[in-house]
């Protein structure tokens, strides 16, 4: 009879589930149409709470996913009650109960968090002693950014600080890694339908809406996200046997090449050769990559003639050091950007160590500059050195060198096709196309406040501690 009983209990447990499903459907429904769609919010929030209390993992995805898309208005909540305010919370309180169950403050230890602390420390010490006057601001009629910025920084760090904690098994990766990649797909798609559908950045750039996906929204971003899914895929199609999901993985990665082609962005196509480039020397310049290539090169260029309006190829020829950048389109922005370097230069010869304070660039621009621009330095290592001076640079850099290292160990490790995480290969070899490419795109844009960044620190950590734990318990086997 027992075993009849619980042989039973499963369906009846799905049974139950359902009903209570329909019967919190009927609530809503209800609710909506007396009372208003905002009678959803409490309900709503109620089962994310209960799926982030159970699977955290799932809350985890949940925080990148506000980093990467935008919410509807009414999630997004207002001054400091927002949907990441409130996640951070319930975070602190699940990791404060996994430390008192566990005991355990391995975290601590991680090297990347005392690098990100100091970074922390560093643009406080900027603000605090470099950072404008307010009586100066107030007649100038312009506005500081220090605290806005800074909480946004701080809150990354606290999203790597939650990831590394409970992201915790492969399959934990997987789901992270392929949901990153996928918004990034999506953040391509959009951006092309926006110039087909005669939108864009200035009618003929490809660029995504703001209240879609709004880290995207400026197409050297998108074109970098492009670069970045081009990479996932591509390391992930390799680790297919199946010859016919291998072939359909092709025209997507064609989409998100004419993607980077539709952005218009220089630094874009630049970046897209860097990772081929990666891409080749990585595998030994196989003939069969070759051949992937040069299949998916030759729809891509097929479909550039045929959806990417002219204003956009004349715009890529327009590369430093060319003809065309002198007098072809776009040609401005680089001299504009030039100026803008050299102005950054100054800056952050005034004031070398400490620089002028986190989000304070436009301030010490407006000050400087005789056109009165606030521009955008368009270089990450710039922006560091202005804002918080050698010392956070150098922070930045420790920080970039020391993700590398774990990829690099987890690669290593990760050949012998005996290693019991060999199916996470092709995500560390992904990792590592993404990370070569950010490095390479920070040159030529502001992205060490974008989620990218932070999200690539938590998958090196986690990947690395899986490896070691690995190869302990292969050393107590022995």
């Amino acid at each position: 009879m027992d075993a009849i009983a619980a042989s039973q209990s499963p369906p009846a447990r799905a049974i139950g589930t359902a009903l209570a499903l329909l019967l919190l459907a009927a609530l809503v429904g209800v609710g909506t149409v007396a009372i208003g769609p905002l009678v959803a919010l409490p309900i709503v929030g109620f089962l994310g709470l209960t799926v982030i209390v159970a699977r955290p993992e799932y809350g985890i995805a949940m925080f990148l996913s506000t980093f990467l898309m935008t919410y509807p208005e009414a999630l997004q909540g207002t001054g400091f009650l927002t949907i990441n305010n409130v996640l951070g919370g319930v975070f602190l309180v699940l990791l404060t109960y996994k430390v008192y169950r566990e005991e355990d403050w391995w975290f601590l230890r991680r090297p990347e968090l005392h690098v990100l602390a100091f970074i922390i420390v560093v643009y406080w010490l900027s603000a605090q002693f470099n950072g404008p006057d307010p009586e100066q601001l107030s007649l100038l009629g312009v506005v500081e950014h220090t605290a806005g910025n800074f909480r946004t920084f701080f809150n990354r760090v606290l999203f790597t600080l939650f990831f590394i904690n409970f992201i915790r098994t492969p399959e934990h990766v997987r789901m992270i890694y392929m949901l990153a990649i996928a918004f990034m797909v999506v953040s391509a798609i959009t951006g092309i339908v926006a110039v087909l559908t005669g939108g864009g950045l200035y009618g003929y750039r490809a660029s995504t809406q703001a209240n879609v996906i709004s880290s995207a929204f400026n197409p050297n971003r998108l074109a970098m996200f492009a670069i970045l899914a081009i990479g996932g895929l591509w390391y992930f199609m390799q680790s297919l046997r199946s010859m016919v999901l291998r072939i359909l993985i092709i025209p997507t990665l064609v989409v998100l090449a004419l993607t980077v082609v539709m952005t218009a962005s220089r630094s874009g196509l630049l970046g897209l050769g860097v990772a081929v480039a990666y891409i080749l020397v990585d595998q030994r310049v196989s003939l069969n990559t070759i051949f992937t290539m040069a299949a998916a090169g030759l729809l891509l260029i097929v479909a550039a003639f045929q959806f990417v309006p002219e204003r956009s190829l004349e715009r890529l020829t327009t590369l430093p050091g060319t003809q065309a950048a002198e007098t072809g389109e776009g040609a401005g922005s680089l001299e504009r950007r030039q100026y803008t370097w050299g102005i950054a230069w100054e800056l952050a010869r005034e004031d070398p160590f400490l620089g002028v304070g986190m989000g304070n660039w436009e301030v010490a621009r407006f000050l400087k500059d005789p056109t009165q621009s606030t521009a955008a330095p368009h270089s990450s290592y710039l922006l560091a050195l202005v804002e918080g001076g050698v010392f956070c640079l150098a922070g930045f850099l420790v920080l970039l060198w020391q993700t590398w290292r774990n990829l690099r160990v987890c690669d290593a490790q990760m050949r012998d096709p005996g290693f019991p995480l060999v199916h996470l290969r092709w995500i560390v070899k992904s990792c590592e196309v993404s990370f070569v490419v950010l490095v390479f795109f920070s040159l030529f844009a502001d992205l060490w406040q974008l989620v990218i960044l932070f999200w690539l620190v938590g998958l090196g950590i986690v990947m690395r501690r899986l490896v070691d734990q690995s190869l302990f318990e292969q050393s107590l086997a022995v």
